[in-house]
């Protein structure tokens, strides 16, 4: 059976340049599910004392790169047990752990890994989820900071290129999808009780999830004059002088990109800051 599979880690900033530029396709996810692993767990979160069963076991003495290939047969395990066990065709979208955050089933294919919080489809069409699986057992302890960080990275990355759901939680009925569309919902509102984690509420969640953190955009240096336009506008000068008014870059200047969609750069102005100032046509700028 064939399974839709990435399995690759990325790190906070590679991530935040993935989704920049990814295609969700003509029907893009509206809403995330929260999970955790539960099996395997980890040092941070663990279910008992047995570390065999840990995801970062056996990693003492290793380099980052030797810990991130010990842990890709890990995952992909994961992914032969929900296709060989459970006959799935996908899973969920991401694996956050202290490290990185992992490609699984891709963004822009409806996964399986919450019930009826997969997807639902009303009178406007298909509405699916992002399940976003936290490594470890958080019944007893909460998201280390460095997991804190990774999920805040995936969470606001894709709030920021999506630009359809907030970071909120809306209390629903059990089994009731359309309640959470446009926002944050956890495992436990379609079924498993206990994901993710009895921790892990939305009292908990959501002031972590919406913590602001250095963002890692991709950036460009302009390469001529070029106006910042506050919406797409291919009718548009695109370069010359400065008018009144209107946002000037020019040749040198380096930029933030938060989005590129139909030959437009949506940019800010520092790299320390979210973009936000307009748009730019891609033909202006190289990568910095």
């Amino acid at each position: 059976m064939s399974f839709a599979y990435i399995g690759q880690a990325l790190t906070p900033k590679e991530f935040a340049s993935y989704v920049s530029t990814y295609n969700f396709g003509t029907i893009p996810p509206s809403y995330l599910v929260i999970h955790h692993t539960y099996k395997p767990d980890a040092s941070w979160a663990p279910i008992s004392g047995d570390q065999s069963t840990w995801w970062d076991r056996n990693e003492a003495g290793l380099s980052n790169d030797q810990i991130r290939d010990k842990r890709k047969p890990q995952l992909d395990s994961i992914m032969a047990y929900y296709r060989d066990y459970h006959g799935w065709s996908a899973g969920p979208h991401l694996f956050v752990d202290e490290r990185w955050i992992w490609l699984f089933t891709p963004m822009d294919t409806v996964g399986i890994h919450a019930a009826s919080g997969n997807s639902y489809t009303d009178a406007s069409g298909l509405h699916y989820s992002v399940g976003i699986e936290v490594v470890g057992y958080f019944e007893n302890v909460g998201w280390p900071v460095t997991i804190q960080k990774n999920l805040q990275v995936a969470v606001q990355t894709l709030k920021a290129r999506l630009k359809n759901f907030d970071i909120v939680y809306h209390e629903g009925p059990k089994n009731t999808p359309a309640a959470h569309d446009h926002s944050i919902s956890f495992h436990r509102d379609y079924n498993k009780d206990a994901c993710p984690g009895a921790v892990i509420t939305p009292e908990y969640a959501i002031p972590i999830l919406r913590t602001p953190f250095v963002h890692y955009y991709p950036r460009l240096v302009i390469t001529a004059p070029c106006a910042v336009f506050t919406a797409r506008s291919p009718d548009a000068p695109l370069a010359g002088g400065p008018d009144s008014g209107q946002t000037w870059l020019s040749p040198g200047d380096e930029v933030q990109v938060g989005d590129k969609r139909d030959g437009w750069y949506w940019i800010s102005d520092r790299p320390d800051t979210d973009p936000g100032i307009g748009f730019i046509p891609v033909s202006y700028g190289r990568p910095a």
